[in-house]
């Protein structure tokens, strides 16, 4: 499973395993890892590059 916007907090650093790409979260979402953060989403939003999930770095 894509890691979620739920489950980033303020400074992680998350790269994608393949080409290096990374994101820092400046700012976190309000929604519990498994809330759906849109009408008709199943959960909150997830992140992946190069079709792999993306980790903490």
């Amino acid at each position: 499973m894509a890691v979620s916007c739920g489950e980033m907090k303020k400074g992680d650093v998350y790269k994608c395993q393949d080409c290096g790409f990374e994101i820092e979260v400046i700012n976190e979402c309000d929604c519990d890892k498994d809330e759906a953060c849109q009408p008709g989403q199943d959960h909150c939003c997830e992140f992946t590059c190069c079709g792999k999930e993306m980790v903490r770095k």
